[in-house]
């Protein structure tokens, strides 16, 4: 890796390893972290027509996010198409299965509670130790069982919907929540609360010279991705620029600073393990009350801090909530 800190997507040299059986090409960027085995992700690269087929996982979330190409996706019995920029958050016991419309599709997985990258070691080294076993059926819903993922057959009667009409997608540009700064919009893609309380994913987008700072240690690592611009972080004693379709994976207990160096830069918060949909309705409410409640410092940082939220400086003005 260039920086121990940045990860580019599409740098062989920034891939932990990649997996590939013939049928899907996995390219690994995090293992899971912690417990709860959060911060897991990668690229699988897809092939036009491949299909994944109706399944569930008994335990752990999984989101994707489409950086390339487009798919065909059924989930709870309905059926919409999603394309580049659009993700979909999948809870565990719900239904889904997915057929891939281009060529070259990359679909960046975000997984936790699930250990997906030891799944798939462990079904390559099946297959490349005991040829045709993984294909044998009785063996194969054996193994899956194991994983936690329970095998569906594929619905025939479904029902074809918008992806505006599809819970389980966030098309671009659309947020559960939305809150307004001078400097940026910030979205929330992901609830608390489909996530059984591990994190939040959060989409800011910023204009040129939004700065935030990290500079309190804490005990939860920072996952980023950007989606769209560049930002320069500072991480201890290290400065480098992360660009589209690179990803920026700050350790526990580790100072760090961004600024965004482009107008329209979209940076997607992957970690977020603060309370920030919490934290910013009732700023909203204590602010629309009081607008000088929060220029005592040590006031905000202690409320900052009751929310998990560990920011010790930013230039955004907070506007309005949407």
């Amino acid at each position: 890796m260039e920086k121990k800190y940045l990860i580019k997507a599409y740098d062989p040299e920034d891939w932990l390893f990649d997996l590939n059986d013939g049928t899907e090409e996995v390219h690994q960027f995090i293992m899971p972290e912690g417990p709860r085995m959060k911060n897991e992700c990668s690229d699988t690269f897809y092939k036009k027509g491949d299909h994944v087929g109706y399944h569930i996982h008994k335990k752990g979330c999984e989101t994707f996010y489409i950086a390339k190409g487009s798919a065909e996706i059924t989930i709870r019995g309905k059926r919409c198409v999603i394309g580049r920029g659009d993700m979909v958050h999948i809870p565990p016991n719900t239904s889904h299965g997915f057929t891939f419309l281009e060529e070259g599709t990359v679909w960046r997985e975000l997984f936790h509670d699930i250990d997906m990258s030891g799944s798939t070691i462990n079904k390559n080294w099946i297959k490349d130790h005991y040829p045709g076993m993984y294909e044998e059926p009785h063996f194969r819903s054996w193994y899956l069982d194991k994983v936690k993922n329970f095998q569906r057959v594929d619905p025939v009667h479904v029902k074809s919907v918008t992806k505006d009409e599809m819970w389980e997608v966030r098309p671009y540009g659309y947020g559960l929540s939305s809150f307004v700064f001078d400097k940026a919009v910030l979205k929330q893609k992901v609830g608390r609360w489909e996530t059984d309380n591990v994190h939040e994913i959060w989409m800011a987008v910023l204009k040129k010279g939004a700065c935030v700072q990290w500079n309190r240690p804490y005990n939860e690592s920072n996952l980023f991705m950007i989606a769209k611009g560049s930002v320069r972080f500072r991480v201890l004693d290290e400065e480098f620029t992360a660009e589209a379709d690179n990803l920026v994976h700050i350790p526990p207990y580790t100072k760090f600073e961004a600024e965004v160096l482009e107008d329209g830069t979209e940076v997607l918060d992957y970690g977020c393990t603060a309370r920030l949909l919490d934290m910013l309705e009732d700023y909203d409410a204590l602010i629309s009350t009081d607008a000088h409640c929060f220029e005592d410092a040590q006031k905000k940082k202690e409320f900052f801090e009751k929310y998990d939220c560990y920011i010790t400086g930013t230039n955004l003005v907070y506007s309005h909530c949407e």
